[in-house]
């Protein structure tokens, strides 16, 4: 944890998939040095193999993830998405991926995290937008229970059929339990929905066009945060939602940036000055330590303000 004059003491900490391009065994190791040099306690392991992001599935996890653990005194999983599908039409894989869900959730509590964080991620074609809504929502619900069983903290990330801050927190309120949070994703936040190419309206073009080449965000036409007008103003409504935020940047066209390289104005971090974190940094490290480093001081210096 690290003191700032703005707030209190806050936690900070990184994805361990963020170090990507080395082994699992490589990217603890980094971590362990820098979190020890910069006073961090907080860590967050994917349970998910995904491209050349250092991670493991939950049935891997062994003494080696155990005794890493024990260095953080908060501990956060990435629950898998991207293979999966919850509101699938076949019966069959529907239910494997909420098993493999629940099996997540399960290992998470065994390694004594605090929260696991999911994705609204799947398709069916065959459901209305409001009948997915509902689907999503009874899934979530049964999701929360079963980590309420097992005394861990369900949150759901601002991402895929999620993205609009709108629906997340709508679904969170209406699933009414203390079990279940948001992970706020600054980075998502800020990224405009669009339709496919060929509806593409030309005013909804223009807007995504100036994403890509101007220094700035224009207009909130389409961001998650449209209805409530921005960032800021969602934060401000749903603090009692947020339990875990994650930091990245954002440049219009690619996410996950080391702060300062997008185009993200961070000034809504002074809403958050009760919020003790955990903060978790989601940036892909090319420089491993140095990115990480800039990264965190950036970091500083926007929370100072």
């Amino acid at each position: 944890m690290f003191k700032v004059e703005t707030c209190k003491e806050i936690t900070v900490g990184v994805s361990i998939g963020s170090f990507k391009g080395v082994c699992l065994e490589k990217a603890m190791n980094l971590y362990l040095t820098i979190s020890k040099e910069l006073g961090f306690n907080a860590v967050e392991i994917r349970f998910e193999k995904e491209g050349v992001r250092p991670a493991l599935w939950p049935w891997e996890v062994d003494e080696k993830i155990r005794d890493f653990l024990k260095n953080f005194e908060v501990k956060g999983a990435h629950l898998p998405f991207a293979h999966l599908n919850p509101i699938s039409q076949n019966p069959y894989v529907k239910e494997m991926s909420i098993t493999q869900l629940k099996d997540a959730i399960k290992t998470a509590s065994d390694l004594g995290m605090n929260y696991c964080v999911m994705h609204a991620r799947g398709f069916n074609y065959a459901l209305t937008q409001e009948k997915k809504f509902e689907e999503w929502k009874r899934i979530v619900k049964e999701l929360s229970e079963f980590a309420e069983k097992n005394s861990i903290l369900l949150t759901v990330e601002n991402a895929d059929f999620l993205h609009d801050l709108s629906l997340l927190e709508r679904l969170v309120r209406e699933v009414n339990s203390k079990w279940l949070k948001i992970t706020l994703d600054i980075g998502h936040a800020y990224i405009r929905k669009v339709a496919s190419l060929s509806t593409y309206p030309l005013k909804d073009l223009a807007l995504r066009i100036s994403d890509f080449f101007l220094p700035m965000f224009l207009s909130k036409k389409n961001m998650p945060y449209e209805k409530y007008g921005s960032l800021r103003d969602f934060i401000k409504l749903n603090k009692d939602l947020i339990a875990v935020l994650h930091v990245h940047d954002y440049n219009g066209r690619r996410d996950h940036l080391p702060l300062g390289e997008g185009k993200i104005n961070f000034s809504f971090l002074s809403e958050l000055k009760d919020f003790k974190g955990p903060y978790i940094f989601e940036v892909e490290f090319r420089n491993h330590y140095e990115d990480f480093r800039k990264t965190y001081y950036k970091f500083k210096e926007l929370m100072s303000r």
